[in-house]
């Protein structure tokens, strides 16, 4: 029976070793595959086993079970020494699989590592462009000074190689390298000019990242470069064309001379006179007046609009927003306005969408802020929605307050007014805020905007009442068309015992004070000359909860009973009054009121010794100088100018765009764009050789070909015609410029259809030379060859 069972498992094992590379097994055709990522403790221990086998297959999945477990997250750094080993295989996809894991471990096993030095050396120059990076980037990744002559020795080599990725890897090396050896930087450079004149596009984002790593401040170094790479951003991987722009951008603040119009400057809303008459010469100068290499720039990135990937469209639109002139017909900053918004109405429910959402409104509103004229044509767009979120309803608002206008005052009211009525406290809040902005620059819509304020004095959300408060009070001190500040504070001092909100409390003792001087005596109330009939009321409330108020409402409750003092001071009923409240302050638990209470009441030393000597008489000796009452009276009662500011953007010293200015610090490699150079360098520093085009070659690269396909005998003879027309063929061009057929084809349409013409033109001329050359008939072949008549005589 033993034996049975002997018998029956190794019969398994047999037929699982023979169905490994096909899915037989009960599963399907993924079930193969699932076994690498069985991450058990069991499967774990056989790595070991498989990695020192003698067979490549067994090695092959060992390895394959570790990158599996690598992407799992499980520790598989106990095998390194195992893996270093098969670093020799010859199989290729083994060397693949430990040079994978070699770059996820080398930081940390570097010791290790250069027993295989030799072998990363010996792998540079291995067949397969894959082996070559990957043990470059193994090598790179060995952090141990002593082998960085050898590191050197291997960038040099492959810096010139013929395959695009390998070069690429080459400019990741050099910030690794520079990073362990500062001393280095000379010879880096070197090789770095030499990735930058490379004419692949892939290469060019790792090459300007290692720039940016290494001597971002030499910009310099660029200058033989510049055309070559705004030649080459547009077909560069995606996120090397951020890094790019970014470069690019700073290059062209430093080293290029600044548009007239360029920055926040509004065009003129006048047309030129030749695009009214419609001059033909329009395109031939519609780059006068600005730098050559800046409208190469800005032309060169223009379609990188229509990328796919956010990050590059919104670094063109800042390349643009930074760069480009105001209402230029091809470059202006215009072009921004469309692939902002578009980008801003990004679907949320994409991975990503809602941070590219947040962060692209952010933009728009700060851009807005300072050029609103770009966005006056899509006011509808900042309306709010039900699916925004927070951050972009903050946004939208900002912008649309920036946006307000007389023509679209009416229309944004009843738009704020709706938004006051969301659940959102912040957005409420901000709206309220915009509806006193309406008061204040909007004349025309002030008595509607402070109707809604009185209104939503009245409301049950606390915070949306104690903003309508702090709102009116900002609307009375900024001194606009209101005609009687008074009335509307007296209405204001009816509702306080509806607020609760702190802040808005102590609003309202301030105004009271503060607008509370009447010279007309009050029929009602009181009675008490030189104020309002409602003042003493408001100081009586004031005096009763007290204890109860808050310490920034006290202060203000103190503030009030003073300025009453100094406008009244023989009344009887206010200094006792007056004179309990100071004692009440000057026992508080809040040192800021108890201060206060000392101040003031010293302040008032000198109307109490008119009004009231008994006050005075009871208190110690006091030295210093003592105010009159009129010197009291203004410095208690003098006019506040307040200067409002509707949520304006806290970032301003961080560049639009950034993620700086959106978290509101400084980030790790944050850089500031740099102002525009009062000196700009000159053009003829960024001429290089593979700019300079031979003559000779631009109309023979220019033409189609001529010679048709003639037989091999008339050859010789169309020979030299066709040697005369293309030596005559620039001559009959109308104008040097149209030798470049490139920029004559809008489409392949029209491409395609000006071969078949010219194909057909050949054709027509070939008739044509054949009517006048006379054609050389051949001798019969049995004249040439003798065989050819006896073949001929047989076939008779």
């Amino acid at each position: 029976m033993a034996a049975l069972n002997r018998l029956s498992q190794r019969i398994r094992e047999n037929f699982h070793e023979t169905t490994r590379d096909i899915s037989l097994l009960a599963g399907g055709a993924g079930s193969s595959t699932a076994v690498y990522f069985d991450a058990s403790d069991d499967k774990i221990s056989e790595i070991s086993k498989l990695l020192d086998s003698r067979q490549e297959r067994e090695r092959l999945e060992g390895m394959k079970r570790i990158i599996a477990g690598m992407s799992k997250g499980r520790d598989m750094e106990p095998f390194f020494a195992q893996v270093v080993k098969n670093v020799v295989a010859p199989s290729i996809e083994i060397r693949k699989l430990v040079y994978i894991y070699l770059l996820r471990f080398a930081s940390t096993n570097s010791d290790l590592l250069l027993l295989s030095v030799n072998t990363f050396q010996k792998d540079l120059s291995d067949p397969s462009p894959l082996i070559r990076s990957m043990s470059l980037r193994v090598l790179t990744s060995i952090r141990v000074p002593v082998i960085q002559g050898i590191v050197m020795l291997g960038l040099k080599k492959l810096v010139t190689d013929r395959n695009p990725w390998v070069r690429k890897t080459v400019a990741g090396g050099l910030a690794k390298v520079y990073e362990m050896d500062h001393s280095s930087l000379p010879q880096l450079i070197a090789l770095l000019q030499t990735l930058l004149s490379s004419p692949s596009p892939l290469t060019l984002g790792a090459s300007l990242t290692a720039f940016s790593e290494m001597c971002p401040d030499r910009l310099d170094l660029l200058h033989p470069y510049y055309r070559h790479i705004c030649r080459l951003v547009v077909d560069a991987d995606e996120w090397g064309q951020v890094v790019a722009l970014n470069v690019l951008t700073r290059y062209a603040r430093v080293m290029l001379e600044k548009p007239d119009m360029a920055g926040a400057v509004r065009p003129s809303t006048k047309l030129p006179k030749e695009k009214m008459m419609g001059d033909e010469e329009e395109d031939d100068d519609e780059f006068e007046g600005l730098d050559v290499d800046l409208a190469m720039f800005l032309d060169c990135i223009r379609p990188l609009f229509q990328s796919r990937n956010a990050a590059v469209v919104l670094a063109t639109a800042m390349a643009y927003y930074h760069l480009a002139p105001a209402g230029h017909d091809v470059i202006g900053q215009e072009l921004i306005v469309l692939p902002l918004l578009r980008l801003a109405s990004t679907n949320l429910s994409i991975v990503g969408g809602e941070e590219i959402a947040s962060l692209t409104w952010e933009t728009l509103a700060i851009i807005v802020e300072e050029r609103p004229w770009l966005f006056s044509l899509h006011q509808t767009c900042f309306y709010l929605h039900e699916s925004d979120t927070s951050m972009v309803k903050s946004a939208k608002l900002r912008a649309m307050v920036a946006l307000l206008s007389s023509e679209n005052a009416k229309v944004f009211m009843r738009e704020f007014r709706h938004y006051t009525l969301t659940s959102n406290e912040n957005i409420s809040s901000q709206a309220v805020q915009a509806i006193g902005h309406c008061v204040r620059t909007q004349p025309e819509v002030s008595s509607m905007s402070l109707s809604i304020l009185m209104r939503l004095l009245k409301s049950r959300r606390d915070s949306l009442v104690a903003q309508s408060v702090i709102v009116l009070k900002s609307v009375i001190l900024a001194q606009t068309s209101i005609s009687d500040p008074q009335l509307l504070v007296g209405r204001l001092v009816k509702q306080l015992d509806g607020i609760t909100n702190p802040a808005a409390r102590a609003s309202v003792f301030w105004l009271a004070g503060q607008y509370s001087a009447s010279d007309v005596s009050p029929s009602m109330g009181l009675g008490w000359e030189g104020m309002t009939s409602w003042a003493p009321d408001v100081l009586r409330k004031g005096i009763k909860g007290f204890i109860l108020e808050s310490s920034i409402a006290k202060l203000q409750i103190l503030t009030l009973a003073t300025k009453l003092l100094v406008l009244s001071p023989s009344t009887p009923q206010l200094t006792s009054m007056s004179q309990y409240l100071f004692q009440l302050a000057r026992f508080d638990k809040d040192y800021d009121v108890r201060d206060r209470s000392r101040f003031l009441y010293s302040l008032l030393k000198g109307v109490f010794v008119h009004s009231s000597p008994s006050l005075t008489e009871s208190d110690e000796e006091t030295t210093g100088v003592v105010l009159r009452r009129e010197q009291v009276k203004v410095v208690v009662l003098g006019q506040r100018t307040v200067k409002v500011e509707i949520n304006k953007d806290q970032s301003g010293e961080y560049d639009v765009g950034s993620l700086s200015s959106l978290a509101k610090k400084k980030l790790v490699g944050y850089e500031n764009i740099p102002d525009w150079t009062d000196e700009p360098t000159d053009s003829s520093l960024r001429d290089s050789e593979r700019d300079k085009e031979p003559e000779s070659e631009k109309p023979i690269m220019s033409i189609p070909s001529l010679s048709p396909s003639p037989s091999p005998i008339p050859m010789l003879n169309n020979s030299t015609s066709s040697t005369q027309k293309s030596i005559l063929t620039p001559v009959e061009s109308p104008a040097p410029g149209s030798l470049n057929q490139k920029n004559e084809f809008r489409d392949l349409d029209a491409f395609l259809n000006s071969e078949t013409e010219s194909e057909e033109e050949t054709e027509e001329e070939t008739t044509s030379e054949e009517e006048v050359i006379h054609p050389v008939r051949a001798p019969p072949r049995k004249d040439i060859i003798p065989e050819y008549e006896t073949s001929e005589e047989e076939d008779e």
